[in-house]
């Protein structure tokens, strides 16, 4: 068999995530270790891993920054959304493959066979579209940055840093509702609607490549 007896698994706990778990451990005699810290700093770069993108829409805690995961081993995206427009996900070292939202469970071992042997997994309308996304994509293009409180930007940072909420509170001490409340603000001023969307605009903003943004003086407030 191609694929290593062993899967990382970065999902959800939930039922869906069960019955994959069941589905692979019953039919096709597969372990899968649910990652902490510790095993995210001791992955191998031949080691299969599956992610699930729901992830990214919620408030999961990650066992190290996604920028770190997807450096690590050979990595098959699961439960993508369609169209999928996230490419600074994509273009991670890691990635290896990608399955949408609704795939049948066939799909899986074929996409795992072929990321496990080190090729790429993905659908042939879907590269055209990113290939063309990137061709057309302006670089020199400047991103106007909203004017966003101290709390923040301490938020975003805490999102590149694939904090949960309750991580985020602990490290500003301040209550959970009222990182809510910063997130709500800011998801509204940098106009997206869910943490995947704030990434996405983090990553074209320059943020997660270290580029500084500072508060403006009017915007110094705690928030």
């Amino acid at each position: 068999m191609d694929i290593p007896t062993v899967v990382h698994l970065v999902a959800p706990a939930d039922e869906q995530s069960t019955r994959l778990i069941g589905s692979l451990a019953r039919d096709h005699q597969l372990t899968t270790v649910a990652l902490t810290e510790r095993h995210c700093r001791l992955i191998a770069p031949d080691a299969l891993g599956l992610l699930d993108l729901r992830i990214l829409e919620q408030s999961y805690n990650l066992p190290a920054p996604l920028q770190y995961l997807l450096i690590q081993g050979r990595w098959l995206l699961i439960n993508a959304q369609k169209p999928f427009l996230d490419d600074f996900i994509l273009f991670n070292p890691g990635v290896c493959g990608l399955l949408h939202i609704g795939e049948t469970a066939a799909a899986l071992m074929p996409a795992l066979n072929s990321v496990a042997r080190g090729e790429l997994w993905m659908p042939r309308a879907f590269l055209a579209q990113v290939f063309e996304r990137q061709r057309m994509r302006d670089h020199t293009t400047s991103i106007a940055i909203p004017e966003l409180t101290r709390r923040e930007w301490q938020v975003i940072r805490g999102l590149l840093c694939a904090e949960n909420n309750r991580e985020i509170s602990q490290r500003l001490s301040v209550e959970e509702s009222t990182v809510k409340r910063h997130l709500y603000n800011l998801f509204r001023k940098i106009g997206v609607r869910n943490r995947l969307e704030a990434l996405k605009w983090a990553h074209t903003s320059g943020l997660d490549t270290g580029r500084e943004f500072r508060p403006t003086a009017n915007s110094l407030k705690a928030g």
